[in-house]
């Protein structure tokens, strides 16, 4: 609550910022399994590749240490928030009440990484996920 206070809020506790976890119900595969759902740092990872990927598509570049991870968790919730019982046909924005950014502002910052984007596609092209002419084409 201090921090809500600290920045002029209310101190309600809806207003403090959420630490996302990895949703129970979405298939990670064995050793995200092993992990909840988390990533081994800096293990090349197919998901992270394909976040990797979809956000370039949208015009943000990310790293593949932190950023891809934290938009491939992002991601599984902004996914959910009209899922379920709630289809938000009333335009509240509040969607699907198990998601916690549901009716929330979300703010990511970019802590920059980019300039490792080679090193990091080269681990993934010895891994097999990805070919030579990819990371000359990134």
């Amino acid at each position: 609550m201090s921090l809500d206070r600290s920045v002029g809020g209310n101190g309600r506790a809806e207003d403090v910022p959420v630490v996302l976890k990895p949703r129970s119900d979405v298939e990670y595969g064995t050793a995200r399994r092993r992990s909840k759902g988390y990533f081994t740092f800096g293990e090349p990872a197919k998901a992270l590749l394909e976040t990797y990927d979809e956000m370039n598509e949208c015009g943000l570049f990310l790293d593949l240490l932190y950023g891809a991870p934290a938009w491939s968790l992002l991601l599984q919730h902004w996914r959910t928030r009209y899922d379920g019982n709630n289809n938000n046909n009333n335009n509240n924005d509040h969607g699907n009440s198990d998601c916690p950014i549901a009716g929330r502002q979300v703010m990511y910052v970019h802590s920059g990484g980019l300039e490792g984007i080679a090193s990091q596609l080269t681990r993934y092209k010895h891994k097999g996920l990805i070919d030579a002419r990819t990371i000359q084409l990134s």
